[in-house]
C-alpha cells in the first residue's frame, strides 16, 4: 500500500493583476470605523479572553445544547454536547488562528453593517452583518460582545439567503487573559502561504503540529479545512459532496505525481468555493 506524506505545497506569488485590483479597493476603502474595530476586536478576541457557556445549536432541523470552553490564546478547546449519547458528547475542537484581515479587505468581498445589536446570555452586543459580494462565500448575522468581541449569536446564511445554522450563548463567563502570561501555544502560531488557484480573497495557513495532517484556508470569516488522505484503489476518482447546516464536506478523488489521494474540504463554504480550494491544492508525495 502506497504511503503518502504531504511533503510540499506549490507556493506561488498571486497575479499582478489580483494584487492591483485589491490595492485599489484598499485605496478607496470608506470602511466606518466603528466596523474596523469590530473586526479587529473578532480577530483578537480568542487571544485576549477566556471563556465557558452553554449555546444552543439550530443545524439541519436538529437542536443541540452545547458547553464550549476555551483558553486565551490556546489553539484547542472543550465542547460538551449536554443533550447528545454518551459516546458523542465531549470533543475537543481546533481553533487556529487564520489570516489577519482588515476591515478594508473584508469589504472588499463582503457588504459590512454594524448596527446596535440584542442582549445574548445577559450582554450588551453589536450586531455585525457581513453579506457575500459573491458566490465564494456564505452570508452572517453576528452578535459581538461589546466588551471582548466574542461572537455570542451566529447566524449563517446560503447563497440564496435562507438560514442554514445559528448558535446561541445562553451563559457565558468571559476572563480577560492574564498579561503575565506572554507565552504562546507553539502549535497557535500559523505559517502561510500563497497558492495559486485559491478564490479571491481566500489564504492558505499550515499550523504547526498540522503539517502532515491538514491545510487551514480562510478568507478571515469563512473557513475551510483540507485533510489529504491516501485514495484507496477500490475508489475511482471523482467528488461527493454533503452539507450539514452551514458546514460542507466535499470529497475529490485525484491522481497527483502518480499518487492517487482524496482531498477532503470541511468548511463554512459554497460548493463552487470548496470545488476551488481543492482544485487549488497542489499536493506533492514526498519520494
Amino acid at each position: 500500500m502506497n504511503q503518502l506524506r504531504c511533503a510540499f505545497f506549490s507556493i506561488a506569488i498571486a497575479t499582478a493583476v489580483v494584487l492591483s485590483s485589491r490595492a485599489n479597493a484598499q485605496d478607496k476603502c470608506d470602511v466606518d470605523q466603528s466596523i474596523a474595530r469590530a473586526i479587529d476586536q473578532i480577530q483578537e478576541s480568542h487571544q485576549k479572553f477566556s471563556y465557558s457557556g452553554t449555546f444552543l445549536k439550530e443545524s439541519s432541523g436538529a437542536r443541540n445544547f452545547i458547553s464550549k470552553s476555551h483558553v486565551a490564546g490556546q489553539d484547542l478547546g472543550q465542547l460538551n454536547y449536554l443533550n447528545a449519547p454518551a459516546a458523542e458528547e465531549t470533543q475537543t475542537f481546533w481553533a487556529p488562528r487564520g489570516p489577519a484581515v482588515t476591515a478594508c479587505e473584508l469589504s472588499v468581498f463582503y457588504s459590512l453593517h454594524l448596527k446596535l445589536g440584542p442582549k445574548v446570555a445577559g450582554r450588551p452586543t453589536a450586531s455585525l452583518h457581513l453579506r457575500p459580494r459573491d458566490g465564494l462565500r456564505l452570508g452572517y448575522r453576528l452578535a459581538l460582545d461589546d466588551v471582548s468581541g466574542l461572537v455570542l449569536k451566529s447566524e449563517s446564511f446560503s447563497e440564496d439567503g435562507k438560514l442554514l445554522e445559528r448558535h446561541e450563548y445562553a451563559s457565558i463567563t468571559v476572563t480577560p487573559r492574564d498579561d503575565t502570561i506572554t507565552a504562546e501555544s507553539a502549535t497557535s502560531l500559523m505559517q502561510h502561504l500563497d497558492i495559486i488557484g485559491l478564490p479571491l480573497g481566500y489564504k492558505a495557513s499550515l499550523a504547526r503540529g498540522f503539517e502532515e495532517k491538514a491545510l487551514f484556508v480562510s478568507d478571515g470569516i469563512a473557513a475551510a479545512t483540507v485533510v489529504f488522505e491516501p485514495l484507496a484503489d477500490d475508489l475511482s476518482a471523482g467528488e461527493g459532496a454533503v452539507r450539514h447546516g452551514a458546514t460542507l464536506t466535499y470529497s475529490r478523488g485525484s491522481v497527483v505525481s502518480g499518487t492517487r489521494i482524496l482531498v477532503t474540504v470541511i468548511g463554512e463554504v459554497p460548493l463552487a468555493a470548496a470545488r476551488l480550494i481543492a482544485e487549488a491544492v497542489r499536493v506533492v508525495p514526498s519520494r
